[in-house]
């Protein structure tokens, strides 16, 4: 998961993670854990609530949640 382009889409918007995590019914707590880790760990539902809030393009959506990033 791309956790920057996730949080500057949301710093691009005005929005707090508690904005965030209020339209998803999670805690802010929750959503602090969600955006900072590196693996995906948001529900489909929530995804899909975010790309609306967000104001996603299927690009960024990709980019975000679904293109992982490999070490070796």
């Amino acid at each position: 998961m791309n956790v920057r382009l996730l949080k500057a889409k949301r710093v691009e918007y005005g929005l707090r993670q508690k904005d965030l995590a209020d339209s998803l019914g999670i805690t802010e707590k929750t959503m602090n854990h969600k955006e900072c880790s590196r693996t995906n760990k948001f529900k489909a539902d929530e995804m899909l609530t975010l790309t609306r809030v967000l104001h996603l393009t299927p690009s960024e959506f990709n980019s975000i949640f679904l293109i992982a990033t490999y070490h070796f």
